[in-house]
């Protein structure tokens, strides 16, 4: 049987990218299992109860090496834990991982931990390097982009003279302020928002 595991490890990412890369792996959206915010531990729910049905055989796909643990120590862990029971591991954006690394492991069973430690420091060295890149390229783009005078995030979906309008309603008790946000379509915080600068205005 063939299952994928995705994560994120804020609640502002997004899972559907690791799961469309996955499906179209060939992978039953039903065999796909997640996690999102986890915890600083490998005990999480989703990877739990991937791990409590895995039997040998089987084989896991992940589309990042990384997305198995929070840090190196804890995805070496548990590659070296699934290479024990026999579970194939396939990982879509490091494509040499089972046939030059995993695959080797087992053949030389005897030096398993050694090799494993030694071969997968490098490849978690690389994947840890590839995603410090990203991360400044996005950082980078951010930057130039704000030089140029792009703004980034939420545009204001009303403006605050409309606001005003409402918000005379509420200190003249014709309307409540979740009447209001419901009305304009804005969050509670945007409603306290724009009611300070109304009041700082006087």
């Amino acid at each position: 049987m063939i299952y994928g595991y995705c994560r994120v490890s804020t609640k502002h990412q997004n899972l559907q990218r690791q799961v469309d890369a996955l499906i179209d792996h060939g992978i039953n959206p039903r065999f796909i299992f997640s996690d999102k915010y986890s915890g600083k531990t490998l005990d999480r729910e989703g990877l739990n109860e991937l791990l409590a049905i895995l039997k040998p055989g089987d084989i896991l796909v992940v589309k990042e090496i990384d997305r198995l643990g929070r840090n190196r120590k804890e995805t070496k862990e548990l590659m070296i834990r699934l290479i024990k029971q026999d579970i194939g591991l396939v990982c879509l954006d490091m494509p040499y991982l089972k046939e030059f690394i995993i695959d080797k492991i087992k053949e030389n069973e005897g030096f398993l931990e050694i090799m494993a430690n030694a071969l997968l420091d490098v490849i978690l060295e690389v994947a840890e390097q590839e995603r410090k890149k990203i991360i400044n390229r996005t950082a980078e783009g951010r930057k130039k982009a704000f030089q140029k005078g792009i703004k980034f995030g939420r545009s204001k979906k009303v403006s605050l003279e409309t606001f005003r309008k409402y918000y005379n309603k509420f200190l003249k008790r014709e309307m409540k302020a979740i009447e209001i946000q419901k009305e304009l379509g804005i969050s509670k915080q945007c409603y306290y928002n724009y009611s300070k600068q109304l009041k700082d205005e006087i």
